[in-house]
């Protein structure tokens, strides 16, 4: 949803296709749990933001050229970017703890502090996996279901297209 929020409010559109995007894109930097890098290293980090943007422009140039592809490109940098600051938001007990935001140039891992999200059961073995995830999951949809609605109203008003 973070992902769907923050592509929807830049970029200012509401086609379908585009709002499907944001929110794939949204969970792209988790593509770290199907590759042997560190979850929450390379693929959480500004410039892996900054390579979804030229992937996009890039995209948007050549195989869907549009008028306005440098506000979607922004937009979808923003959608993969909302996710490395909701990581960052979110509680994290797997250890190194934290995110790795400013990969390459810096390879600390970064905490908030706030935990703003509750941390993610990945021990389905362990009484409380269903509970326990399904809080996450409520608390998650509490705080960004209201940002999502209210991007899209905003986004309507502007009149999308």
């Amino acid at each position: 949803m973070g992902g769907l929020a923050a592509g929807c409010f830049v970029s200012r559109r509401l086609d379908p296709r585009i709002l499907a995007t944001f929110a794939a894109v949204g969970m792209l930097p988790d593509i770290d749990f199907l590759l042997p890098i560190q979850h929450r290293g390379p693929s959480h980090s500004v410039a892996a933001a900054a390579g979804a943007f030229v992937v996009a422009l890039l995209v948007l140039e050549f195989v869907w050229p549009t008028r306005h592809r440098f506000r979607l490109a922004v937009a979808v940098a923003a959608a993969y970017l909302s996710h490395t600051l909701l990581d960052w938001l979110g509680e994290d007990t797997w250890s190194p703890t934290g995110i790795m935001a400013f990969w390459p140039f810096s390879h600390a891992f970064y905490v908030s502090g706030l935990d703003l999200f509750n941390a993610v059961n990945r021990r389905y073995w362990v009484a409380g996996f269903w509970r326990d995830n399904a809080v996450a999951v409520m608390r998650e949809i509490a705080i960004l279901g209201p940002a999502a609605a209210l991007s899209w109203l905003v986004s309507r008003r502007r009149g999308s297209g």
